[in-house]
């Protein structure tokens, strides 16, 4: 059985470190999904289900009144048997399998992050530094013009503003990552991230999932795109938390790796073979 002390007091140390919900977690962070996370958990892939935001207590701080709930996402998607497959993974990933033949429609499965998020970065951007990054899968490749997993953009024009997945920033991007760690080869675990130097302009849908979504749709899209497995996005206000990019993307990266390791939890995970759907 654990045990839990309460200590009685005030700390006047501000030196001592904070204990945060997950090691990647600063004063500035706004947004974490990670459905294998004790407090990022949620069961099925239904549209409407509630996704919580890891990061929840801090972009609270950041957004006085804000809470737990008012600033997790829901799930939104438009799926049909035969052209679309969503399903959990053993290890909690969420995997999105296109067909490559059978589609004929958007079909998609996405998770709005709460809309306080984007309006905080709308309010804040033209003057502060974002960092944002993305663990998947690849499962099955694509092929032709691919869809963005997580971006923030303006509908239905389309400038995009983070795309950390496609290397896209239309406000001055200086730093960017993408690791594959199996040479590309399917199926192959993907590390990305960018920063984002303003968010300028009036973006106004923020969007993590598969599949055709938002401009990334019509016929141009259909059985075109690859299969992946979410697992991880995040988002941070460098300017409030006082990091540089190198110094997140450091961090966040050797989480990535333990991760993926021999042993870590997204290692060896279960999952069903895109080639089943066509």
């Amino acid at each position: 059985m654990g045990s839990k002390t309460v200590l009685s007091g005030t700390f006047t140390d501000t030196s001592l470190p904070i204990i945060r919900n997950d090691a990647l977690l600063s004063k500035g962070s706004l947004f974490l999904f990670d459905p294998s996370h004790s407090m990022g958990g949620f069961e099925g892939t239904a549209s409407q289900t509630v996704v919580p935001n890891v990061a929840w207590k801090e972009a609270s701080a950041l957004m006085p009144g804000e809470t737990a709930e008012s600033l997790s996402g829901k799930v939104f998607l438009n799926l049909e048997p035969g052209e679309i497959m969503v399903e959990r993974t053993a290890k909690k990933g969420v995997h999105i399998v296109n067909s490559m033949v059978n589609q004929t429609a958007d079909r998609n499965w996405n998770i709005w992050p709460s809309g306080k998020i984007l309006d905080y970065m709308v309010a804040n951007g033209a003057t502060h530094k974002f960092y944002v990054s993305l663990w998947t899968k690849r499962t099955r490749k694509g092929i032709g013009p691919a869809g963005s997993v997580f971006h923030l953009f303006r509908n239905p024009v389309g400038t995009m503003f983070i795309a950390p997945d496609e290397a896209l920033n239309g406000n001055g991007r200086s730093n960017y990552r993408t690791v594959n760690t199996n040479g590309g080869v399917v199926p192959f675990a993907r590390f990305t991230n960018t920063d984002v130097n303003g968010v300028t302009g009036s973006p106004d849908l923020l969007q993590l999932g598969a599949g055709m979504l938002s401009s990334f749709s019509g016929a141009t899209y259909r059985n075109k795109q690859g299969s992946v497995i979410l697992y991880r996005a995040y988002i941070e206000d460098l300017t409030v938390s006082g990091r540089t990019y190198a110094q997140v993307d450091a961090l966040d990266y050797e989480l990535h790796q333990a991760a993926f390791a021999a042993g870590g939890r997204y290692y060896d995970d279960i999952y069903t073979d895109p080639s089943t759907l066509p």
